[in-house]
């Protein structure tokens, strides 16, 4: 466990991170802080690398994040389909810069990301259907399809930049 000058107890700083965090590394952060001083900077840094590490054993790791993030953002577009009469530029929308920030965070996944938030719109197709109290026509298929294409654009855009920023660093 990590020490500090007042007797044994880790510093507050260091306190903020997990149990496990601060076996594991808390005497060598304590080390860096009094080395580096507790300026506003350094303070800022390690708060915001402590809570990092919580989310982080709270969530199991980031790789679950993109998931729990996932399905309230295809309920968000499935949400403006449903809500939205004709105007289709906000479902697009939404659909490119959801696409897009999770084609970011995980590259090789864009295309699954981008297919769950594509299914947001022909499952609230079929609920605009289902809940219309004189159903008219049908909306043919291929215009539910047609979002499969910004949800694609975005998602691959973004995995294009994180390609790009990939190789600009390596």
């Amino acid at each position: 466990m990590s020490q500090s000058d007042d007797g044994g107890r880790p510093s507050l700083l260091v306190r903020l991170y997990p149990r496990r965090w601060r076996q594991r590394y808390g005497e060598e952060l304590e080390a860096l802080l009094e080395a580096s001083g507790r300026g506003p900077r350094t303070v800022l840094d390690v708060v915001r690398a402590a809570l990092d590490a919580r989310l982080k054993e709270a969530l199991g790791g980031w790789r679950s994040l993109p998931w729990l993030a996932l399905a309230p953002a295809a309920a968000l577009v499935g949400w403006m389909d449903l809500h939205v009469s004709d105007d289709v530029q906000p479902v697009v929308g939404a659909l490119l810069v959801l696409g897009f920030g999770f084609g970011l965070h995980r590259p090789r996944r864009a295309w699954l990301f981008a297919l769950v938030l594509f299914l947001a719109v022909p499952v609230a197709e079929v609920a605009r259907d289902a809940l219309a109290r004189q159903p008219g026509p049908a909306r043919p298929l291929y215009e539910s399809v047609i979002a499969l294409v910004p949800a694609l654009l975005g998602a691959y855009a973004g995995a294009g930049l994180r390609w790009l920023a990939g190789a600009a660093r390596g």
